[in-house]
C-alpha cells in the first residue's frame, strides 16, 4: 500500500464562558429574573454573548453566544457516603441574562443552603441535550446526571453550541471569587480546513466523514466506562464553497463540528475528494488520533514534493498552539470486500478459485472494489486453456466509480458463469486491475476439472488423478474407433498412430535424430531382440525432463508403482474395486459413483501388424526394466503390472502431475 503522511492540525482550548445574573432559588425548578447579589445569592459570571443568533452551520462568531442557561445543583453528602443529590434547577433565558462588556452574569437564590454543593452549568442545552429534561429534583443523583446524552445528531452541528462545566463551591454561605468564575466548554471539536490549491496540486471538491458519534456526553465521561453505547452514522457530504472555499490557502473556520471520537479504522474516518494532478482520488485521514471535546482540529494540505500532498492533523486548543499529530493518507490501494456468489449451483469455492465442474445452474460472481482515485479499477479476463466459445454466456459487467461514504470509489463487477452445455475444459483468470496502479491487482481462478479436450472428469484410485480414457480418445467406449480407442505410441517417441493403420513402416532400428527428423512419420519395426526401434537404448524418454511424454499440459505417463496399485486393488482375480466387464477393465474410484474405465484397444507388434483389440489391454508405464520398460496388461482372465519390450505401439492412460 502507498501512503503518504497528512498532518491535521487539532487545536485544543478550554472555552472561558462566564455567567450572568439570574434567579431567585425555592425546592424544584426556578424561573425568574435575575436580582443584585447580597446575602443569600451568587452571582456567576462568564465570557460570551447572549443576544439571539440565526443558527449556521459554519459560525464561528457565533460560537460564544449564549441562548439560554441552566444551572443544576446539588448536594454533597460525601462525608455520608451517600449519593449526592440533585436539589434544584435554574432556568434562565438570553434576555434574562446581563451583559457587562466581554461577561455574562447570573444570580441565583441559595437562601438556607449550607456547606458544599457542586453546580453544573449547560449552556445552549435546550436543543442539544434534551437528555436533561427527564431528571427528578431530590431523585436524581450525580453520578446518574453525568451519564446523560446529548441528543442525536441528525445532520451538521450548528451554533449555539451546547457548552458545559461543574464547579464546586466549599461553603456556599461565603463563595469566594474564583469560585464565582465559571469556565463553560463546548462539547464539541471543530474542524477547520487550509488548502493552498495552487500550491499542492490538490483541489479539494467534498469532504466526507463516516462512522462518527451521533451523541456524546454532556459532561465527559464521568466513569470512564460509559453506561451506554453511542449511536454512532456519519455527516452528510460538506461540499466546498458551502459557503467558504477550503482551497484558498486561508484556514476555513468551522467547517463541521464532532463529537469526542477516534480517527482510525473501524471508527471515525475523514476523507478529501478533489483532484489531484489531475486524477480524482480520495485521501482518507485515520492515524490514531483522538478527537476531544473544546480542541480545534486544523486540516492542513501541505505539498511535500511536486507530485505528492500531505495532510496533516494539528491540534490546538481554542485559543492556545498545540501539540502536532500525523496521520496516514490512502494513495493508490485498492480493496477488494467481499465476493458473493450466487448459492446452491454447485460451483466449490476455495479461497479466490472457482471449480465449475459440477455447476448445476448459472451462477453470478459479484466482486465489490473499492479504490481511492476515480480511474477505477477494470476487469480482465484470460483463458489459459479453451476460449469463450467453450465457455458460452461468460460474461464481464462492471459499473461506474462512485463516490461513497465507505471513503472510496466502489464499483461492482459481476462476473456471469454459465453451466457448461456442453461441458468442456476451461482454466481462466479474471484480473481485477487498479487503473491509476496496474501493478495492484487482485486474481480470480475459474476452472473446470474435465480432462483436456472432454467433457469427461478424471477419476481418482488409491490417491493418484487418472484421465478417464486415453491420449487422444474423446469417449468412454471399447469400439476400434479413435474416439474410443485413442492413440498408440512406441514407448519413448511422441509419434501417434490410429488403430489398424498400415503402409507406415520403416525398417530400424534407427538413431534418435533420424526417427525424430525422416522417420518421424513412421512406425519403426524391429525383430532384433531386444526389439528397440532406436538403435542405443535411451531409458530418460519418457522420464525427467521428459515425463509428460505424449500427455497433455498438466498430466504425465504412470508409473511402474502406479500400475503395481491397480494390480495389488486386483490381487489374483478381478473384484468388486477391479472388474473386468464388456471387454474392459472397470477400476472403482474413491470419490461415489466414479469408475475408471480402461479399454481393450489390442497393440501392434514390433513388425507393424495390429492385434487383439477388444480382447487385451496394454499400456505404457513411464520407467525402463533392462531392456524393457514398465507396462501394464490385462485381459479377461488375468492382469498384470510387468515390463515389456519397447519396439511395440501401445496406448497411453495420463496421471495428473
Amino acid at each position: 500500500m502507498k501512503t503518504k503522511h497528512t498532518k491535521l492540525t487539532i487545536l485544543l482550548a478550554a472555552l472561558v464562558l462566564m455567567l450572568a445574573p439570574s434567579c431567585s432559588q425555592e425546592e424544584g425548578y426556578i424561573d425568574t429574573p435575575p436580582r443584585v447579589e447580597h446575602e443569600g445569592f451568587i452571582t456567576f459570571r462568564l465570557q460570551g454573548k447572549r443576544q439571539p443568533v440565526s443558527y449556521a452551520t459554519i459560525a464561528t462568531q457565533q460560537e460564544n453566544v449564549v441562548d439560554s442557561l441552566e444551572i443544576y445543583m446539588f448536594n454533597d453528602r460525601s462525608a455520608e457516603s451517600k449519593p449526592n443529590l440533585l436539589q434544584s434547577v435554574f432556568r434562565i433565558g438570553s434576555t434574562d441574562l446581563n451583559q457587562t462588556n466581554a461577561d455574562l452574569e447570573t444570580t441565583i437564590d441559595v437562601t438556607g443552603r449550607t456547606g458544599k454543593h457542586i453546580f453544573y452549568f449547560v449552556a445552549n442545552g435546550k436543543d442539544n441535550a434534551s437528555s436533561l429534561a427527564n431528571i427528578n429534583v431530590g431523585a436524581t443523583t450525580e453520578e446518574d446526571f453525568r451519564e446523560r446524552l446529548t441528543n442525536i445528531q441528525a445532520d451538521l452541528i450548528k451554533s449555539p453550541l451546547l457548552m458545559t462545566t461543574r464547579q464546586e463551591i466549599v461553603d456556599i454561605e461565603n463563595p469566594t471569587d474564583d469560585e464565582k468564575k465559571v469556565k463553560l466548554y463546548r462539547r464539541v471539536a471543530r474542524f477547520d480546513v487550509e488548502n493552498d490549491a495552487s500550491d499542492t496540486n490538490f483541489t479539494i471538491d467534498n469532504i466526507l466523514v463516516e462512522n462518527i458519534k451521533q451523541q456524546g456526553y454532556a459532561f465527559g465521561d464521568a466513569t470512564g466506562t460509559p453506561a451506554q453505547t453511542l449511536t454512532t452514522g456519519k455527516l452528510p457530504m460538506i461540499k466546498n464553497n458551502d459557503p467558504s472555499d477550503f482551497n484558498s490557502g486561508t484556514p476555513v473556520a468551522s467547517a463541521f463540528y464532532l463529537y469526542p471520537t477516534k480517527l482510525e479504522d473501524g471508527q471515525t474516518v475523514i476523507s478529501f475528494e478533489g483532484e489531484f494532478m489531475g486524477e480524482r482520488r480520495i485521501y482518507s485521514l485515520k492515524g490514531g488520533t483522538e478527537i476531544e471535546a473544546n480542541k480545534r482540529y486544523i486540516l492542513r494540505v501541505k505539498k511535500v514534493t511536486p507530485n505528492t500532498p500531505s495532510l496533516t492533523i494539528e491540534r490546538e486548543d481554542w485559543t492556545d498552539a498545540g501539540g502536532t499529530y500525523e496521520a496516514e493518507a490512502e494513495e493508490d490501494d485498492m480493496e477488494i470486500v467481499t465476493f458473493e456468489l450466487t448459492p446452491n449451483t454447485g460451483i466449490k469455492v476455495t479461497g479466490k478459485t472457482y471449480d465449475i465442474t459440477d455447476a448445476t445452474a448459472n451462477a453470478t460472481l459479484t466482486i465489490p472494489v473499492k479504490t481511492y482515485n476515480k480511474s477505477g479499477t477494470r476487469a480482465d479476463v484470460t483463458f489459459l486453456v479453451g476460449s469463450l466459445s467453450d465457455l458460452n454466456g461468460f460474461k464481464v459487467e462492471s459499473t461506474e466509480p462512485t463516490l461513497t461514504y465507505s471513503a472510496g470509489y466502489e464499483q461492482i463487477h459481476t462476473i456471469t458463469i454459465p453451466k457448461q452445455t456442453p461441458p468442456m475444459e476451461v482454466r481462466l483468470m479474471v484480473e481485477i486491475v487498479n487503473e491509476s496502479s496496474p501493478e495492484q491487482r487482485d486474481t480470480i481462478h475459474i476452472y473446470n476439472t474435465y480432462y483436456p479436450g472432454t467433457g469427461l472428469k478424471p477419476v481418482v484410485f488409491k490417491g493418484v488423478t487418472w484421465a478417464p480414457v486415453n491420449v487422444g480418445a474423446t469417449e468412454i467406449g471399447n469400439s476400434a474407433e479413435l474416439k474410443h480407442t485413442g492413440y498408440y505410441y512406441q514407448w519413448g517417441r511422441n509419434k501417434s498412430f490410429v488403430y489398424g493403420s498400415t503402409g507406415d513402416t520403416q525398417p530400424g532400428p534407427v538413431t534418435y535424430a533420424q526417427a525424430m527428423d525422416i522417420y518421424k512419420d513412421k512406425f519403426i519395426t524391429t525383430d532384433a531382440v531386444p526389439s528397440d526401434w532406436l538403435n542405443t537404448k535411451n531409458d530418460e524418454l519418457w522420464r525427467g525432463d521428459n515425463h509428460r511424454g505424449p500427455c497433455p499440459e498438466g498430466w504425465r505417463v504412470p508409473t511402474g508403482d502406479e500400475f503395481k496399485l491397480i494390480q495389488t486393488a486386483y490381487g489374483n482375480t478381478y473384484n468388486s474395486t477391479v472388474a473386468f466387464r464388456s471387454n474392459r477393465l472397470e477400476i472403482k474410484g474413491e470419490n461415489p459413483g466414479e469408475t475408471l474405465f480402461i479399454p481393450t484397444t489390442g497393440i501392434r507388434h514390433v513388425n507393424g501388424p495390429w492385434e487383439r483389440q477388444g480382447t487385451h489391454g496394454y499400456y505404457w508405464g513411464s520407467e525402463s526394466d533392462g531392456p524393457n520398460v514398465s507396462r501394464l496388461r490385462f485381459d479377461a482372465s488375468v492382469l498384470s503390472a510387468e515390463a515389456g519390450i519397447r519396439g511395440l505401439a501401445l496406448p497411453v492412460r495420463c496421471v495428473q502431475e
